[in-house]
């Protein structure tokens, strides 16, 4: 799998700002990081190492047999003490019938893949957990500015309700409401800033920092990739990473049933030594074979069990199979109805908010208006920017899943033209 495409063609829609500072990250620097030290990557690798090593294991034969009778000793009259012992050595080996080492391969082959297939997905899984911390953490980026930019409103109004209440055109009641509302704003401003600094640390973590060592992530949210159509998605399905894993299991399950048919044929065992006789003061050659009886109708029931657990394993993948598809249908629509109420956002309704409050902050200040009315406005406008700034954060979340559930890039870079500044 080529992860760089699989996690990775989106990103470039998502952040790389050219030029960024020093102490700015980009996606991709974000993505160096965590690759560079995981424990996860690295456990994959040891994984690996052992899968090889009983690959070398399972196809060694039976090991030579090196054994020593002795007969006729510490008896009595010519058998007493060791004057009329029978020694025999014998070296015996057993040879398989049937393909049984090959068998055995075959199995450790389909388990070496399939920690190959497992070590693929725990990199993607981590691609899919460093792209949506650093999304979370530029998505608080800008609410944390979206809540000093409330502070400021607030500040606005209350210097205004002030102005009007000191100049009589007013109750003090006003005074006292815009500064309750600015009070909520700081709290508001608190809990962002709380906020950021979580998801800041969550980031860092991942290539082992206690404490963030960036600044600032750079990325332009707003920016959305273009999704691939639905139909394309749904064509991917095949590539999710668990039905890859479920894949490898059924192919170890069927190398297994292979292996016990194998053990239906009769492996026979030879020897053949050397025998002392003391009492006789002469040697003697000694063969021998045998042959375990019943051997077919022994691997019976071990070949009905491999059938049955390759049966299920088939059923199983097609029950994860029905729900992938359902899972990827959900988020695929939530990501469509994302980049539906952010160009909403964008072109209906900030402009229009943005125009109400300005009108209202006007009249507000000529006596036009009320300061409910200044409050409901400012509190319309933040709301609709915080509005704005989670439905972008969202189609990306959903954008980073569906990908990682497809195991395919889902969205071209292509579109995305320009720089600009981070909502």
């Amino acid at each position: 799998m080529a992860l760089r495409h699989c996690a990775g063609l989106w990103l470039l829609a998502v952040a790389c700002t050219a030029g960024a500072a020093d102490d700015a990250l980009t996606l991709n620097d974000a993505i160096a990081r965590a690759m560079a030290d995981n424990p996860e990557l690295a456990l994959g690798a040891l994984r690996e190492r052992a899968a090889d090593a009983r690959i070398e294991t399972a196809g060694q034969a039976p090991p030579p047999r090196l054994a020593l009778e002795l007969e006729n000793f510490a008896g009595s009259g010519a058998s007493r003490g060791l004057d009329g012992v029978d020694a025999t050595l014998v070296l015996s080996r057993t040879v398989e019938l049937g393909g049984k080492a090959a068998g055995r391969q075959a199995i450790a082959r389909q388990q070496r893949a399939l920690v190959a297939t497992e070590a693929d997905i725990r990199r993607l899984d981590l691609l899919a957990r460093v792209a949506q911390r650093f999304v979370h953490v530029v998505r608080d980026q800008a609410l944390l500015r979206i809540a000093e930019e409330g502070v400021a409103l607030a500040e606005r109004a209350r210097d205004q309700a002030r102005h009007r209440v000191e100049a009589g055109a007013a109750p003090r009641s006003e005074a006292a409401r815009a500064d309750i509302a600015l009070a909520d704003a700081e709290l508001e401003l608190e809990h962002a800033t709380h906020e950021l600094a979580a998801t800041r640390v969550s980031l860092a973590t991942l290539w082992g920092a206690r404490e963030p060592d960036f600044a600032r992530a750079v990325a332009r949210l707003e920016v959305l990739p273009r999704a691939d159509p639905l139909d394309a998605v749904m064509a991917a399905l095949d590539r999710n990473p668990q039905q890859r894993v479920l894949a490898g299991e059924q192919r170890v399950a069927a190398a297994r049933q292979q292996l016990a048919m194998a053990r239906r044929a009769t492996d026979i065992t030879v020897s053949g030594g050397v025998r002392r006789r003391e009492g006789r003061d002469d040697n003697a050659f000694v063969l021998g074979v045998s042959v375990p009886l019943f051997s077919a109708p022994r691997a019976e029931p071990e070949v009905t069990a491999r059938q049955a657990t390759h049966a299920a394993g088939e059923r199983e993948r097609e029950a994860a199979a029905r729900e992938l598809f359902a899972v990827v249908y959900a988020r695929y629509q939530e990501m469509v109805h994302a980049r539906t109420e952010l160009d909403a956002l964008q072109t209906r309704i900030l402009p229009r908010a943005e125009e109400v409050l300005a009108d209202i902050r006007t009249g507000y200040a000529q006596g036009r208006y009320r300061y409910p009315e200044l409050a409901e406005a400012r509190h319309r406008l933040i709301e609709h920017r915080r509005r704005a700034i989670r439905a972008a954060e969202r189609y990306h979340r959903h954008l980073i899943e569906i990908e990682r559930l497809t195991g395919t890039p889902a969205a071209s870079p292509t579109e995305v033209s320009g720089q600009g500044p981070t909502p």
